[in-house]
């Protein structure tokens, strides 16, 4: 009963180190979730309100107040954004990258912040084409003589930032030049997103490969295990032969005494008998 009971107890202290082992990527994680949390509240309610907000202003104004809005909320994402990569980064040295348990949370984590990234490229990307068509209208509405052609290459002009201040054609009504602010303001929010994603698509590529480095270690640390447990075998079956060769030593040891025992057996028994037979002993 002493036994068992000792052996419930190392099992017991066995599994305590485990979880204590695991505790520190298990808190990292945690910590990993929470700012993701923070990021989709951003992103469903702070940043959508900005976006709109700008899609739905019609003064010059309004125009610049919900820029100033949008510009606070995608620097708040994208700060964040760099924040989980570097916990990320550091996630990766918490625990032993052999340990699956290790590696399963390490994937699960950049499945996560894959999973937040593609959300908010998504919404990104939607709002972009949302901004494209109202700088394409407000264009019209400058420049109301403009042929497509002529408005196509304006707006691509204003879009890429070569032409910051375009000429309103006919009548300079407050409508038009109205048009014309929005037009900067929405061109200036779609080069920012532009940017955005382009840090965007780069913060993936890092995260996926902040995971695929760990690949090579812990397939050294596999081939190392592998090794070892060849060089164990190994070793066990040199001891084994010396073994067998130790028992064989001591074995050939009796043989040879028994064999010195009999010979001088022998020669007390042919000595005895000669004296016994000429009468000299």
């Amino acid at each position: 009963m002493a036994s068992t009971s000792v052996n419930y107890s190392a099992l017991e202290q066995g599994y305590d180190l485990e979880i204590n082992s695991l505790a520190p990527v298990l808190a990292k994680r945690q910590q990993i979730t929470h700012e993701l949390n923070h990021i989709q509240t951003l992103r469903d309610t702070t940043l959508h309100s900005a976006q709109q907000a700008l899609l739905n202003s019609i003064t010059v104004s309004d125009d610049q107040a919900a820029r100033r809005d949008l510009d606070d909320v995608q620097s708040s994402i994208n700060d964040t954004l760099r924040q989980v990569r570097s916990l990320v980064d550091e996630l990766r040295y918490l625990g032993d990258p052999a340990d699956p348990r290790v590696r399963a949370q390490v994937e699960a984590t950049k499945n996560q912040v894959q999973q937040a990234i593609q959300e908010y490229y998504r919404s990104q990307t939607e709002f972009d084409r949302a901004l494209r068509e109202q700088v394409w209208r407000r264009y019209e509405i400058a420049n109301p003589e403009a042929s497509p052609e002529e408005v196509e290459h304006g707006v691509q002009e204003v879009l890429a930032g070569t032409q910051m201040v375009f000429q309103v054609q006919g009548a300079r009504t407050r409508q038009a030049k109205d048009a014309q602010a929005a037009v900067m303001e929405r061109s200036a929010a779609i080069r920012k997103i532009e940017q955005d994603l382009m840090a965007l698509n780069e913060l993936s590529r890092e995260v996926a490969e902040l995971v695929r480095v760990q690949e090579p270690i812990v397939e050294k640390i596999e081939q190392n295990a592998e090794q070892t447990a060849l060089n164990y075998e190994k070793g066990n079956e040199k001891i084994r032969h010396a073994i067998i060769s130790a028992r064989n030593a001591r074995r050939y040891k009796w043989y040879i005494l028994l064999v010195c025992i009999i010979i001088i057996a022998i020669i007390v028994a042919i000595c005895v008998g000669w004296c016994k037979s000429t009468d000299h002993c």
